[in-house]
């Protein structure tokens, strides 16, 4: 067990042959890579009602960082969201960021954000279905946490797994990227350890579908520090 937690962390170096993560955003460019993007932001649209509640009821918010911003669905089609914010996005792909830089005014920049040196904290951090792609879930969940002054909100479009005590991590070849299942179990136990008291993190489902299966539920994570 303790080899394949390591084995994933360090599978993107290229170390077991696995080379390419990212590799399903980074082949994407252009026109292509912007329709692709629209359409996940549309089959997601419930929870990006939710959201949009979210952040029109946060106050006094200066600065915002999106993490996995793509090509900049939300500054660019809901930039009035940010009209008296300091938008910045990042995400790894370096083509969607061109895209982003092209077609809007706000702050971009291209990294893994696991690996990110991030010297300044922004009033709201939020990411949405990232967390079910990275090689280090809790690390990148960590990071937001510490990015934040004060709101984090991010979501886990897989499911919901209220009862699954590990995260679940599924590598696939094809794409360069892992399918994972969330754990509610193993992020609650990691917020206490980085020193969340419990009423600064809740956890919920948001219902998305009527399929009867997981992805008829999405997990949302609101932060808010005291």
């Amino acid at each position: 067990m303790m080899f394949k937690i390591i084995k994933n962390k360090i599978k993107n170096t290229g170390i077991f042959g696995n080379s390419s993560y990212g590799k399903t955003w980074q082949e994407k460019e252009g026109g292509e890579q912007i329709d692709w993007y629209n359409r996940m932001h549309e089959s997601h649209k419930i929870q990006h009602q939710d959201f949009v509640r979210y952040i029109k009821t946060r106050n006094n918010l200066e600065t915002a960082l999106e993490v996995g911003c793509g090509t900049g669905v939300y500054p660019i089609k809901l930039k009035e969201l940010f009209a008296n914010i300091k938008y910045t996005g990042t995400d790894i792909s370096e083509t969607a960021i061109k895209q982003c830089k092209k077609n809007s005014p706000f702050e971009f920049f291209a990294a893994d954000f696991i690996k990110l040196n991030i010297s300044r904290k922004f009033d709201c951090v939020f990411s949405h279905a990232v967390v079910d792609h990275v090689y280090d879930m809790d690390e990148f969940v960590t990071k937001i946490v510490n990015s934040t002054k004060k709101y984090a909100y991010i979501t886990a479009y897989r499911g919901f797994f209220p009862d699954l005590k590990k995260h679940k991590m599924n590598w696939n070849d094809a794409d360069g990227s892992y399918y994972n299942d969330f754990s509610i179990i193993q992020i609650k136990k990691k917020f206490k350890e980085i020193g969340l008291n419990e009423n600064e993190f809740n956890v919920r489902s948001l219902k998305v579908d009527n399929k009867n299966n997981n992805l008829d539920y999405q997990t949302i994570i609101e932060i808010e520090k005291q």
